[in-house]
């Protein structure tokens, strides 16, 4: 099967973000999953929401801009990068646009979280699972495109409210946070909330809010100048010895030992978990090629 993945992870952004590419080589795949962005389809900026996929073909130009819609500043997504005749094939199997909705199914969000989780892993790697997994996830989009128009979720009610819940969790995760907040806002009690959230995600609601906390932590200590203290309080930590404990535990290096390392030191996503690996800068995950375009 002539099918390569190049590139595959999950982008959330809270600050003004801008990403202008030449016309990329490869097929770029973006879904939009939580908050609001513009990205420039069919020559002009246009407004993507959760639910809007799009799908560039190699050659065609890509613009991203993240800032404030409605007065806030709010955009997660999935997103890669491919090429190989089996996806040109695929392309070419029906009419598509360059940006399309599909229903959010939380199989096909697991499916991409998958195939990032084997594309960043440092050791038996499995081509043929990745390119299997990327296989799935294209053919998934067919099916859920369709559904998005009817509105009809033949899996059932569970994977939307679950759903529901996991963008509440995102919103809100950086501020105190109760899981019956979570509850209520999908419509159950706590006790079907938190039977739901732990059967479909494998999580606990707790366990999920404190992976968004930690995560954004990493990137505010990488990426900015705060204080740690400033971070610990800013991404829900209580105290700051209660944020140390946690980090280290997660990361197995401390905030301050993560921030002197080099910014290009390469996070690796691995059991839907962010982890140290390569320090000798090497990108894990993405390939040469990829690595040329991303950085050009």
């Amino acid at each position: 099967m002539d099918l390569r993945l190049h590139a595959c992870a999950y982008s959330f952004h809270t600050l003004p973000f801008k990403s202008s590419f030449t016309p990329p080589p490869f097929f770029l795949f973006r879904l939009q999953v939580v908050g609001s962005c513009r990205a420039l389809v069919g020559g002009k900026m246009s407004l993507v929401q959760p639910g809007d996929l799009l799908i560039y073909r190699p050659g065609e130009p890509y613009h991203l801009a993240v800032d404030a819609i409605d007065g806030k500043i709010e955009s997660g997504d999935y997103y890669l990068l491919c090429e190989g005749s089996w996806i040109e094939e695929w392309w070419e199997s029906q009419p598509r646009l360059t940006q399309q909705r599909v229903h959010l199914d939380e199989g096909m969000l697991s499916l991409w979280q998958q195939l990032s989780i084997e594309q960043h892993r440092i050791a038996q790697g499995n081509p043929e699972l990745i390119r299997h997994l990327l296989c799935a996830l294209c053919l998934s989009f067919d099916r859920l495109s369709g559904e998005a128009v009817s509105g009809h979720n033949p899996q059932g009610r569970s994977n939307e409210l679950v759903l529901r819940m996991r963008r509440y969790i995102i919103k809100n995760a950086l501020n105190p946070l109760r899981v019956e907040e979570v509850a209520r806002f999908a419509g159950l009690s706590v006790s079907r909330a938190v039977h739901l959230f732990k059967e479909l995600t494998g999580y606990t609601i707790i366990q999920y809010t404190q992976e968004i906390r930690l995560s954004n932590a990493l990137e505010r200590i990488r990426f900015t100048d705060l204080s740690l203290e400033n971070i610990a309080g800013s991404c829900g930590f209580g105290t700051y010895s209660y944020f140390h404990k946690v980090f280290k535990a997660r990361y197995g290096l401390s905030p301050k030992e993560i921030r002197s390392q080099p910014a290009a030191a390469e996070l690796n996503y691995q059991d839907s978990r962010f982890v140290i690996h390569h320090p000798d800068g090497n990108l894990s995950g993405i390939s040469p090629d990829a690595r040329r375009f991303l950085s050009s």
